[in-house]
């Protein structure tokens, strides 16, 4: 009996050792280059304020962590392990350049922080004419002109050096002289302080050796939830020096369908309907997706699906998709609706009462792919096509007349 209980918990404690190696944290390793990095932590599929994950360093002396946000203590490198009833996991930690001085870079973070709180957007400072005097490149295209702007046009009276606080970049913004624009942050901000540190130490000028941003990374890249659940993004700038910064706080989200999943100014997705949608990142010109699936509740029978025979490769993606979402396959189309499809598809007409005559008295059954081959000849298709992408593509027509 002793013996059946003793093999009966090793097996219990096997299981529960198997089950907590699965718990998945993104980003999969860390890397705080500067003493102001900070890098967020997410677990796909957990709503990490409810889930009752909890995250600790393996070294306070190198990183802390402190509400799933890691933050650099000291050089060196350390483990981050992140905890749950089921779960465990963990990523490697670098700290570097802790000890060397920091500055805010006009061109990746005073850039940033002015398109995020909307400065530069078309209603406010970015649009044609500016606002009130004061015109900015749009979400901060031109750096280097946006520096000339608020430095030295009009006198330079936009910001005090010598009292940053007195600076109307600052007290416009957050309120203390009267701003159309209204209260866009804080003076407690981290949005205050980076502006206000910028102007103390000299108001460097966008640099020709500054590292450029080359792409940016939203993560969990795929993640399946259910209705009513929360799922925190995380979105990366990966720099043409090869260091990257966690610029989750200044990037901006969209959500492509918002009856699925509505995402807030933070990157905070919650999830309010079925299907699948992505939510767009956007952050210093560069753009990067996720996708958020929430299948159906019913599933459909494994028959239903098996009895449908892919006939190319799309088919295989499409049916894959389907069943990820729980969605059943549409019926075959008939002859009549194939061919009213086949047409406004590829050549957006609808076909002549002859051809539909000819097409539906035809008896062989190739005959969808005959049609398909005939239409994709057709001169039409070429002409439907070229002006489809022309609209997407907004081609101007007068740039493509030929040269007198």
């Amino acid at each position: 009996m002793r013996t059946s209980l003793l093999a009966l918990t090793l097996i219990v404690t096997l299981a529960q050792i198997s089950v907590a190696e699965t718990l998945e944290i993104l980003p999969v390793k860390v890397d705080l280059s500067s003493r102001e990095a900070r890098q967020s932590l997410v677990v796909p599929g957990y709503d990490l304020t409810t889930a009752g994950i909890t995250f600790e360093s393996s070294d306070p002396k190198v990183v802390a962590i402190e509400n799933n946000i890691a933050r650099p203590i000291g050089n060196g490198s350390a483990k981050i392990t992140a905890r749950s009833k089921t779960g465990v996991g963990q990523v490697p930690v670098i700290v570097r350049n802790f000890d060397q001085p920091f500055s805010w870079s006009f061109r990746n973070h005073v850039e940033a922080v002015m398109a995020k709180t909307g400065c530069t957007s078309g209603p406010c400072h970015g649009a044609q004419s500016g606002k009130g005097g004061f015109k900015l490149s749009l979400f901060g295209y031109d750096p280097e002109g946006d520096f000339f702007t608020i430095s030295r046009q009009a006198r330079g009276r936009r910001v005090v050096p010598s009292d940053p606080g007195r600076s109307l970049l600052l007290t416009k913004p957050t309120g203390a002289v009267p701003h159309k624009g209204g209260i866009r942050f804080d003076t407690r901000s981290l949005e205050y302080r980076v502006l206000a540190e910028w102007i103390a130490a000299g108001m460097t000028a966008p640099q020709a050796s500054d590292p450029r941003i080359e792409r940016i990374e939203v993560l969990p890249k795929h993640v399946t939830l259910e209705p009513g659940k929360k799922q925190q993004l995380v979105l990366m700038a990966h720099f043409s020096d090869g260091h990257t910064e966690d610029v989750t706080r200044w990037g901006r989200y969209t959500s492509t369908n918002a009856t699925m999943a509505s995402v807030n100014d933070t990157g905070l997705v919650t999830i309010t309907g079925h299907g699948e949608g992505a939510i767009t990142a956007w952050y210093l010109s560069k753009l990067d997706t996720a996708t958020i699936t929430v299948p159906y509740l019913d599933r459909m029978p494994s028959q239903e699906l098996a009895a449908v025979q892919p006939r190319n490769f799309i088919d295989e993606h499409v049916l894959a998709k389907l069943a990820s979402l729980h969605v059943p396959p549409s019926p075959v189309a008939d002859d009549s609706e194939f061919l009213c499809r086949a047409f406004l598809d590829t050549i957006g007409v609808l076909p002549t009462k002859a051809e539909a005559q000819a097409f539906l008295a035809d008896k062989s059954p190739s005959k969808r792919d005959t049609l398909i081959e005939q239409l994709l000849d057709r001169p039409e298709f070429v002409d439907y096509w070229a002006y489809k992408w022309s609209d997407l593509l907004l081609v101007n027509s007068d740039k493509l007349k030929p040269a007198t």
